[in-house]
């Protein structure tokens, strides 16, 4: 027989397929195409048995906004790396070009390599059409808070004297648009990388920092 405790890890891991599941299935079709008999049948239970963890596919999507950025925030602070402006964010205060970049890099490669991440940013990406609140999500996440960290970042660098004075706020929208751009048309890091390093470098010289970026690949 099992004890309470195996049945509440059981229960936790079947919540967790469900939602894995209905990642995979909603960031294909959208979450309105999807049925919970479909979602049942991929998890390998039956419908009924879906109640049990969620009262219906918006719960489920509710789950899974906050299961998406909890994990986010839990690699973060497990690499040392800064999640939101109010976060110390003197790790990007480095004069060295080099780590620096390689510091952007690693918080921007998460975005591409995370399983989690990279099916929910193609949820809310297909479904921002239909969906008010899916659209509210995908400009949130992937637009006004990345810009709302980087503007900081540079705020903090150049109150630091480690970068020319100039708006923060139009320098985080020039940097962020192209890795905003690698996000969405690139399909793996490996594809990525390159060309992030490249719009680094090109950033870098246009705020005068040029002499550093002279070497191919990361600096």
């Amino acid at each position: 027989m099992r004890t309470i405790d195996s049945l509440e890890v059981a229960g936790i891991q079947t919540k967790e397929k469900i939602l894995w599941e209905a990642l995979g299935l909603f960031s294909q079709r959208g979450v309105g195409a999807v049925s919970m008999r479909e979602l049942a049948k991929a998890v390998g239970i039956r419908e009924s048995s879906l109640y049990n963890h969620f009262a219906g596919k918006q719960d489920i999507f509710d789950s899974l906004v906050e299961t998406c950025w909890e994990k986010a925030q839990a690699h973060f602070a497990q690499q040392g790396l800064p999640f939101s402006r109010e976060e110390d964010l003197s790790v990007f205060a480095q004069r060295d070009l080099s780590l620096l970049g390689g510091t952007v890099s690693q918080v921007f490669r998460y975005f591409f390599e995370d399983p989690w991440n990279q099916r929910f940013r193609s949820l809310l990406a297909i479904s921002q059409q239909a969906d008010p609140r899916a659209k509210a999500l995908y400009r949130s996440l992937y637009r006004d808070y990345p810009l709302q960290v980087q503007e900081a970042v540079f705020s903090g660098l150049m109150e630091a004297g480690l970068f020319p004075q100039g708006d923060p706020a139009a320098l985080a929208l020039g940097f962020y648009g192209g890795v905003f751009l690698l996000l969405h048309t690139c399909d793996t890091w490996q594809e990525a990388e390159p060309l992030f390093w490249a719009h680094f470098r090109q950033f870098a010289r246009q705020q005068g920092l040029g002499e550093q970026c002279e070497q191919e690949g990361p600096i």
